[in-house]
C-alpha cells in the first residue's frame, strides 16, 4: 500500500513538472511566462536599443507608423520563403528570435497595426 501511494505521489510530482516546462515557452499572452505589459517594455527597449538609435539600423527620426509597418511585415515574413522587400528584412537580423517576438509586440501594440 505504501509503495502505491509512493507511486503515485512521485507520478503526481512528474506531471507538475512537465506541465510547468511546457507552459514556460515565451509566448505573450494573460497566461503566458512574460506578461503583454513587460512584453511591450522589453520590445520597447529592444526596439529603441538595438533597431533605432544613433548607431543602429534605423536612426531615431526614421521609425514612424510606415516604417513601423515595415518592420512588422520583416518580422512576420522571417521564416518565409518569400519576403515582403523592405530594407528591414535585413534590419531584423540583429535580433535574436525572443527579441523580434517582443519587438513584434512593442509595434503592433504602439502603432496599432
Amino acid at each position: 500500500m505504501k509503495q502505491r501511494t509512493l507511486m503515485c505521489l512521485v507520478t503526481g510530482i512528474v506531471a507538475l513538472l512537465f506541465q510547468t516546462s511546457l507552459t514556460a515557452s515565451g509566448s505573450i499572452t494573460a497566461g503566458g511566462s512574460i506578461s503583454p505589459r513587460d512584453a511591450y517594455t522589453q520590445g520597447k527597449a529592444v526596439t529603441f536599443q538595438k533597431l533605432v538609435c544613433g548607431s543602429c539600423p534605423i536612426s531615431k527620426g526614421e521609425l514612424n507608423r510606415e516604417r513601423a509597418i515595415s518592420l512588422k511585415d520583416s518580422l512576420e515574413a522571417r521564416d518565409e520563403s518569400v519576403k515582403p522587400g523592405t530594407p528591414d528584412d535585413e534590419h531584423i537580423k540583429v535580433l535574436d528570435r525572443n527579441e523580434q517576438e517582443m519587438v513584434h509586440y512593442y509595434l503592433k501594440r504602439r502603432y496599432k497595426l
